[in-house]
């Protein structure tokens, strides 16, 4: 007998989680129609979600800026003309629109040159991608009667996304809890040696002389964190003392750390 194995997926019944899916779908049309950035923005203007550089090149400057600036005209055609999709060629790159239901859309830029067959590709992947958001958007389920008007190749991109919604939302939920509970931990431990005054300053200084907090803290991190702790301990209470409780922290960190596995 062949043993059954169980697939978790996730629906976003949250504001935190609808976000997310939307992320995880306009991420799905960036990598599939390499695009170099895209907006996803209400037709009143509002912009909802946004896959843009950090540092812009000059052609990338030059499409988005062009967006902004037509950013008016484009709401209203949507509007009032009930434009569903746009193509704008431009020296630097393309500039596509298209519609996401009567309240949204897309806005994708590309810099690369593009022949037919790309363009074609792409304006597919475009208009399979609104349909999707279009979908989360509308806080539909991801899974049963809701789906079975689409084609087999959207059903599996809602199930892939709606398994990537679980497995990025398991992975960052136990993680905080981890961090949450060793910071808890270590506050009260510090708060026996220093004095409950000192706790939150010792802490911050440790914190920030690797440059983080404690909510994005990961496993390899916490021992170079606890290192410095006792650091400060060492010049507060001095050599011995710091040197006893580095070495319990770090026993019962590693602990917590593996009680999480």
């Amino acid at each position: 007998m062949q043993g059954k194995t169980l697939e978790k997926t996730l629906e976003a019944k949250d504001v935190t989680l609808l976000r997310a899916l939307l992320h995880l779908a306009i991420k799905g049309l960036r990598d599939e129609a390499k695009v170099d950035m895209i907006l996803f923005v209400g037709v009143n203007g509002r912009i909802f979600d946004s896959i843009i550089p950090e540092i812009l090149n000059a052609e990338e400057y030059y499409l988005l800026n062009t967006f902004k600036t037509n950013l008016y005209k484009i709401c209203s055609q949507l509007k009032s003309k009930n434009m569903k999709i746009s193509i704008e060629s431009y020296g630097t790159g393309t500039l596509i629109i298209s519609k996401v239901g009567d309240a949204a859309f897309l806005a994708l830029m590309i810099t690369r040159e593009m022949d037919h067959e790309d363009l074609r590709k792409v304006v597919e992947a475009t208009v399979k991608w609104s349909t999707i958001v279009n979908h989360i958007f509308q806080l539909r389920p991801l899974s049963g009667e809701s789906i079975e008007e689409y084609p087999e190749e959207i059903k599996k991109e809602f199930h892939r996304l709606s398994r990537q919604l679980f497995v990025e939302s398991f992975a960052h939920t136990k993680q905080y809890r981890k961090n949450h509970k060793i910071l808890e931990y270590l506050k009260k431990e510090l708060a026996g040696i220093v004095g409950v005054g000192m706790v939150e300053e010792v802490l911050t200084l440790s914190f920030n002389e690797i440059g983080t907090a404690p909510q994005y803290m990961t496993d390899d991190l916490w021992p170079i964190v606890v290192e410095k702790i006792a650091s400060r301990v060492r010049e507060l209470r001095g050599e011995m003392l710091a040197e006893e409780y580095y070495k319990k922290w770090l026993r019962d960190v590693e602990r917590i750390i593996r009680s999480f596995v």
